[in-house]
């Protein structure tokens, strides 16, 4: 037998997300897949649901792709991704992407405006302010950047002059020491 793959998606708050994601969850002897449906401003709730499926004695990857905008700062969300990278052993990884308006700051308000008038959250956020979701982790080259420098492909023409215009998004990768 080889060794054990557990993935575990963490949150969603889409009832659609949901019922897909009961379907498509299978587990093998080689590891399992479990599905939490629970609200990332309840990191204990997803803690102790993670804990069922991934192995806490072993590193563990926690992906935070496009959810840091969706949590305002009264819903403190320094404090909710530190709760979570606190639960996670040594060796571990937090992969984060986050939305900014620095570079397309009038289209950012209107993106803004629109999820205001459905009754939802969106606050980008600088880079400085991103990057203090890694304070204490040990930040992969290149550190925080436009996810779509992170680590281009050869073949990707980015142009030097319109930073942020494909994806006015910031994304780090960071080691749990």
């Amino acid at each position: 037998m080889g060794p054990s793959l557990r993935v575990h998606n963490l949150t969603c708050n889409d009832p659609i997300v949901l019922v897909h994601a009961r379907a498509l969850l299978t587990s093998s002897v080689e590891g399992s897949t479990s599905y939490v449906d629970a609200d990332v401003r309840n990191p204990e709730t997803i803690l102790a649901a993670a804990r069922e499926t991934l192995d806490f004695d072993r590193p563990v990857a926690l992906l935070l792709l496009a959810i840091g905008h969706f949590l305002d700062d009264e819903h403190d969300p320094y404090g909710v991704v530190g709760t979570l990278v606190e639960a996670l052993p040594s060796g571990s990884y937090l992969v984060m992407s986050h939305l900014t308006a620095e570079f397309q700051p009038e289209e950012t308000a209107k993106t803004e405006a629109m999820y205001r008038a459905q009754g939802m959250v969106l606050r980008p956020r600088s880079r400085d302010e991103i990057a203090q979701f890694f304070d204490g982790l040990e930040l992969v080259e290149p550190g925080v950047v436009l996810t779509q420098r992170w680590r281009p492909d050869a073949n990707d023409r980015i142009s030097s002059e319109e930073p942020g215009e494909r994806a006015p998004v910031y994304g780090g990768v960071a080691r749990k020491p």
